[in-house]
């Protein structure tokens, strides 16, 4: 069960408000299942942290330090990839390594929840109340409380987990990764407490986690967490870990890579027309190609001999599914995003 509200933090926050500020939606946040994979940069520390910057309004999120110690591919997919989803009813994407690790949600117009997750150590669980890790529409001051709850065997130990989630979105800016800066991100910010108690152990898990999101992208652009873990009442272990696209030597989402075309295609998702919003780059465009999710081309514009693509294009005789677009310039850059035909 969950309980949400939008708030102002304090008066600059209101006086803020008239300027343009992300606000995140289903449309143009909600995770979808994609072909391409993304290509996560990640540092992680049991010491040394970054702190996350101050909250408000036209904020400067600044990580361009940040060493990289590694990356991994994350992937959204279809429930259908595995039957683990019959155990997880209602779910809509899973999130994955493409290994053991899986984390079941249901993404609507409220927001995201994860329902359940399968893992090496706890197998397959179901969550009996989920936890909203996200609501929708989220903007600057918006907030939300949940609990949470799971029952689970470990080596034929019954574990039962209950916990709780408070999430807020308490600030919008820029954010400088090492790679490359983008604008218009928001910052939310989120604590997790989850407690599994069994008849050997009580294990308390804290998670303070940072998000920073943007608009037109399903993934965050950036996660900080510091992780807390105490046995029993026992001294805590923590560990600080990071984890952001647009990574150093192009180690990045593909279609976020610093040197490649940015754009937004909205709306997003779809029925009928969608505009790709290219801006001044609409006269360096070559070629638009769209392909379906077996990567066979369903549509392509090329530049004529007089005039530019004018960047709109018309999806509506496409069948409903996921489409990834590709942008061509002239002189070679290419730019992707996915594109949901309804």
């Amino acid at each position: 069960m969950t309980t949400r509200s939008s708030i102002a933090l304090f008066s600059t926050l209101l006086l803020a408000s008239a300027t343009a500020q992300p606000t995140l939606n289903l449309a143009n946040n909600g995770p979808v299942p994609v072909i391409t994979p993304y290509d996560v940069s990640t540092y992680g520390a049991a010491t040394e942290t970054y702190g996350p910057g101050e909250p408000g309004a036209s904020s400067i999120y600044s990580f361009w330090m940040v060493p990289q110690t590694g990356n991994n591919a994350q992937y959204f997919v279809a429930p259908t990839v595995t039957p683990t989803s019959n155990s997880i009813p209602g779910t809509t994407v899973i999130s994955t390594d493409g290994g053991s690790d899986s984390t079941f949600y249901r993404v609507d117009a409220t927001g995201i929840e994860q329902l359940g997750v399968r893992s090496a150590l706890e197998g397959v669980l179901a969550y009996t109340d989920g936890i909203v890790e996200l609501v929708y529409p989220c903007a600057l001051g918006t907030t939300w409380n949940d609990i949470f709850a799971a029952n689970y065997t470990i080596s034929s130990i019954p574990v039962t987990r209950a916990g709780t989630i408070n999430g807020l979105a308490d600030g919008y800016g820029s954010l400088a990764l090492p790679a490359v800066e983008v604008d218009e991100v928001l910052r939310v910010k989120v604590r997790k407490v989850a407690n599994d108690i069994s008849a050997i152990a009580t294990i308390r898990r804290t998670f303070d986690t940072y998000y920073y999101y943007q608009e037109g992208v399903n993934f965050p652009l950036m996660m900080t967490s510091l992780d807390s873990v105490t046995i029993s009442g026992g001294s805590p272990t923590i560990v600080f870990t990071m984890e952001w696209l647009y990574g150093e030597g192009n180690i990045g989402m593909q279609d976020l890579r610093a040197d490649q075309v940015v754009f937004t295609p909205y709306p997003n998702p779809t029925n009928g027309r969608i505009d790709l919003q290219l801006g001044a780059e609409v006269a360096n465009m070559r070629s638009v190609e769209l392909f379906d999710a077996s990567g066979r081309s369903v549509m392509q514009v090329s530049k004529p001999l007089a005039g530019n693509i004018n960047g709109v294009l018309d999806v509506s005789a496409l069948p409903a599914g996921v489409y990834q677009v590709r942008l061509t310039q002239a002189d070679g850059k290419l730019g992707t995003r996915s594109i949901v035909v309804q």
